[in-house]
């Protein structure tokens, strides 16, 4: 294999691109690739998909509670906010 450093080899878009990935350095504070905000885009899109998850999860558990009381012959299953006066 060719070295990085011979102007034959960099002339293989292949050996180039092989040169290119080894000369990049992974801890260069100047990096403008853009890594860290699809991570970030990536942990929003995760942290929505737990919270929908969450609400239809109690939501499904409030509507099975209320089937399981009518299945059951009852006819008062709605719970009924009495306000109270003071």
């Amino acid at each position: 294999m060719a070295s990085c450093g011979d102007a034959d080899a960099l002339a293989e878009a292949k050996i180039a691109r092989q040169c290119a990935a080894m000369a990049h350095d992974p801890n260069d504070p100047h990096d403008e690739d853009g890594n860290r905000r699809g991570a970030v885009i990536g942990l929003i899109v995760a942290a929505l998909l737990v919270i929908a998850g969450y609400y239809l999860m109690n939501a499904l558990r409030n509507e099975g509670k209320t089937e399981d009381c009518l299945m059951s012959g009852r006819t008062n299953c709605a719970p009924i906010d009495i306000p109270t006066h003071k």
